[in-house]
């Protein structure tokens, strides 16, 4: 249940009973109010986060059921849970019809045992061991990450739990469900309607369902040198009903295993596009599932998972995930070695000293203040670790000073740049609730989080925790007046508009890329971040003017900076004939003009009319005329590129 709490609210007039009530939930270690009264009862629950109302049906100044209709639209199902008691009002069309009303969870007819009423509280612990919040599901998922060891059982229980997720959780999500070794089915639905299913036997995944039509198939065939691209003509002009790979491997185009490799490239291309930056329903089936063949075993799982998590997750989701872990430390987990092949991956390994740091003790904040780290490929470097389990975070025993906390704020505050008051609601509500807050319950979590205001002494501090709190009073007021929908609206128009002409922006970039003026491109393609940064294969012509602009002057700057964009390129994209073109100049910029080759080589047997990766295999041969070694530059440019497409015997 979406924002729920540890602390109980017991209204009920029968005193004996009542004290009974909140000592039995004291003693499970919630937070207990007792109350008969009216006005009281709801002062507390404006005072308090309460997760759970225990009501009398028969109270003095008004009805139990009349009482949760009331407050029913402030405090709404997944922020409040309610259940109803009573020692006379026991008919079962009553209880029916009671339940229906007020969206009850259960029905307690007198005298019960007090182990059954607790029994239907549920209290997960909170980070650093505190038993203070009761999370909604998805925030409780993230709280695996303050959990040094959990049983597959828990995990899995944590899944089951969830009903909607952000796409950015996927990532983690498929990564417990592989650890857990589950079978099943998970089912998705994307915000905007997509539906996608992803098969699961034993933790190995073996099937993806996606509504994009593109198979990828043949592409990656050829992109891996499996395939001939005239031989993939040969095979998409058959109409023939037989499926496409056995249309290869029956005319000896491809050999088995070949298909095998590129059916798992397919998943995890077909995974990735289901990382979407939206809400998803999420509904986890158990199920026998048999494990057929190919499929994608836990360590072809986890070289996926970078690409995922480096690729597709924003740095502005990652910068309101981890604001709530600000003041906590990064710890080994047992499954931490020195040799553990995650600490190998490009993120990790593009980032200095960095596994050094992470285990000296230092909290999050005063990592990212050191500033020895890029700010996106650090949060996704912690974030690829913690899900991979080798990290876990830690309570710090240091007390944050008016220093501390200044940072602090200004890390929030700095997030709220340039967004309306929509999306500082939205921001507000990801941090504290995970997204699954009202607005109401949203406000009270983020007076929560930034605390109590500072000192009269402390004028800066105070200055600023004054317009972060007047911030998000405005921008929740805004979300429950009747403009939030009208700027909704507004604000589709105008995606629209941006995404219009961020692609015309980014046609005429591509035009200049083609042309060498590299320059005008490269002022275009930044154009084309500002208006939106979430335009497909930005990263890759971004990389591809910057090396242009470079010219023959190799800078160390920029070839770090356009390896980590390459990096940071969607599985999808990386198809795409122009990444293969570009990762050949930046193999040329390193000086590597053998691997240069056969990357212009791969990106014309994706696209034989590259005009673009010819020109640079003209080049490279004219390079190799002037080298005395006489190796394969030497050869005639003609004797190359037909080489390109002999077919092998």
């Amino acid at each position: 249940m979406a924002g729920l709490h540890t602390q109980i609210l017991i209204f009920e007039d029968d005193s004996t009973l009542g004290l009974a009530l909140k000592k039995a939930f004291e003693k499970e270690g919630f937070v207990a109010y007792l109350t008969s009264n009216l006005s009281e009862a709801k002062a507390i629950l404006d005072k308090n986060p309460i997760g759970t109302l225990v009501v009398d049906c028969l109270l003095p100044e008004i009805s139990g059921v009349e009482f949760v209709e009331s407050i029913r639209g402030k405090y709404p199902v997944g922020v409040l849970d309610v259940i109803l008691m009573s020692g006379i009002l026991g008919d079962p069309a009553f209880i029916k019809e009671s339940l229906r009303t007020v969206s009850g969870k259960h029905f307690l007819k007198k005298p019960f045992e007090l182990s059954k009423l607790i029994s239907l509280v549920e209290k997960p612990v909170a980070p650093g061991g505190a038993a203070e919040v009761l999370l909604n599901p998805r925030m409780a998922l993230y709280h695996m990450f303050g959990q040094k060891k959990m049983t597959a059982r828990e995990k899995r229980k944590a899944i089951e739990a969830l009903d909607e997720i952000y796409g950015f959780d996927l990532p983690f999500i498929y990564s417990l469900i592989v650890e857990s070794q589950i079978s099943g089915n998970l089912n998705l639905i994307a915000q905007k309607g997509d539906v996608f299913g992803i098969y699961f036997s034993g933790g190995n995944i073996t099937g993806v369902d996606i509504p994009d039509k593109e198979t990828y198939l043949g592409k990656l065939l050829v992109e891996r040198g499996f395939l001939h691209p005239e031989d993939l003509i040969a095979a998409t002009q058959d109409k023939s009903n037989r499926r496409f790979g056995e249309k290869l491997t029956s005319g000896f185009m491809v050999s088995p295993h070949a298909i095998d490799i590129a059916l798992t490239l397919q998943m995890s291309v077909r995974l990735s596009r289901t990382i979407v930056d939206q809400k998803v329903s999420v509904n986890l089936v158990s199920a026998d599932v048999e494990l057929t063949n190919p499929h994608i075993d836990a360590d072809t799982f986890a070289e996926f998972l970078h690409d995922w998590i480096v690729a597709k997750i924003s740095i502005q989701w990652l910068r309101a995930q981890y604001i709530q872990w600000m003041e906590f430390s990064l710890v080994k987990t047992p499954t931490f070695r020195d040799n553990h092949p995650a600490l190998r991956a490009p993120v990790v390994q593009a980032l200095p000293n960095f596994v050094k740091d992470i285990g000296s003790g230092l909290t999050l904040s005063q990592l990212i203040d050191s500033q020895k780290y890029a700010e996106e490929p650090f949060y996704k470097a912690i974030h690829y670790l913690l899900t991979r389990g080798l990290l876990v975070f830690a309570k710090s025993e240091r007390k944050m000073s008016s220093l501390d906390r200044m940072k602090h704020f200004n890390k929030i505050y700095r997030q709220f740049t340039d967004l309306n008051k929509i999306e500082i609601f939205d921001l507000i509500n990801q941090m504290v609730a995970g997204g699954q807050g009202t607005p109401d319950f949203v406000l009270a979590e983020f007076n929560r989080f930034i605390g109590q205001p500072p000192s009269a002494e402390e004028k800066e501090l105070s200055v600023l925790h004054q317009q972060l709190s007047n911030l998000a009073q405005n921008s929740i007021e805004f979300a429950k007046s009747g403009n939030r929908e009208k700027l909704k609206e507004d604000m589709a128009k105008s995606e629209i508009e941006q995404k219009m002409q961020a692609s015309q922006h980014m046609e005429e970039a591509k035009n200049h890329l083609q042309k060498s003026s590299f320059k005008l491109g490269l002022e275009l393609l930044q154009k084309v971040q500002k208006v939106d940064p979430k335009t497909q294969k930005l990263r890759i012509y971004m990389s591809w003017a910057k090396l242009g602009l470079m010219g023959a002057s190799p800078k160390p700057s920029v070839i770090s900076e356009v390896e980590m964009e390459l990096m940071q390129v969607a599985p999808e994209d990386k198809i795409d004939p122009i990444f293969s073109f570009v990762m050949g100049l930046l193999s040329k910029a390193k000086g590597d003009f053998s691997g240069a080759q056969k990357l212009f080589q791969k990106a014309m047997s994706l696209e034989p009319n590259l005009i673009v990766a010819r020109r640079e295999m003209t080049v490279l041969a004219g390079m190799a005329k002037t080298n005395t070694n006489q190796d394969v530059f030497s050869r005639d440019l003609g004797e190359v590129f037909s080489s390109l497409f002999k077919r092998s015997k």
